[in-house]
């Protein structure tokens, strides 16, 4: 790997879902991505624009390699979306595991790239949450604490890098089913938002396009949730 860069784009767990979509999107449309994944890149070596960088974001030594990788080849950055994300259920090691991807990783990631956002003439940092970050979900509680904790850090990034660097959060709720989610579950899932379907990955897509292009937004949140807070669901 030895491509120079201009202002990349780096997009965390770029491999498959929603960040394959959100990868393949914005190579169409002419960014530079720097897609990163844990253990297969699949359909990311098949796509113009993008260059893969394998990294456990759970380890600080992976997140040093590419951050070095990173400096050394870029001149700027023309932003980092932090998608990477784990959906695990509660025990202490899993909430260890989702911390350092949901909270640690960007962290570390903003802080080391400084350098290169504050090069740009404008550039982007986007945390992708999640919607339960603001109301808590009894039956996945580290998830919902990490992801609040990283909408949280985006007021704090987007005070530290202001003008330069606009900071935002997005915080879908559904968006993709697993594929081992049983048909009573996606029913009940999907009853508690106003707008009943499975969206897939257009509204992260429509979100991110609408904020590396908007002028005066940062430090804000924009929720795709299809209206579930407005249920009152107490099911979460």
């Amino acid at each position: 790997m030895h491509h120079t860069f201009a202002a990349p784009l780096i997009i965390t767990g770029a491999n498959k879902r929603v960040g394959l979509a959100l990868t393949k999107t914005l190579s169409s449309q002419g960014y530079e991505i720097v897609a990163t994944y844990r253990n297969d890149p699949g359909e990311l070596v098949t796509l113009e624009n993008v260059y893969p960088f394998q990294v456990d974001l759970t380890s600080v030594e992976d997140r040093q390699q590419f951050i070095d990788y990173v400096l050394t080849c870029a001149k700027s950055l023309r932003g980092i979306i932090h998608n990477a994300s784990l959906w695990l259920n509660d025990s202490l090691h899993h909430f260890q595991t989702m911390y350092q991807v949901h909270l640690e990783a960007p962290y570390h990631l903003n802080l080391a790239l400084e350098p290169l956002l504050l090069a740009s003439t404008r550039a982007d940092i986007i945390h992708i949450c999640d919607d339960s970050a603001s109301r808590g979900s009894k039956n996945h509680i580290a998830y919902a604490a990490t992801k609040a904790g990283l909408s949280n850090m985006t007021l704090s990034f987007a005070e530290k890098l202001a003008p330069t660097v606009r900071v935002n959060t997005i915080a879908p709720g559904l968006l993709i089913f697993k594929e081992d989610s049983s048909a009573d579950y996606q029913e009940a899932t999907l009853k508690k938002a106003l707008l009943p379907y499975e969206p897939g990955a257009a509204p992260i897509i429509e979100a991110v396009t609408y904020l590396l292009q908007s002028t005066y937004t940062t430090g804000s949140t924009v929720t795709a949730n299809g209206g579930r807070h407005l249920r009152h669901s107490k099911n979460a």
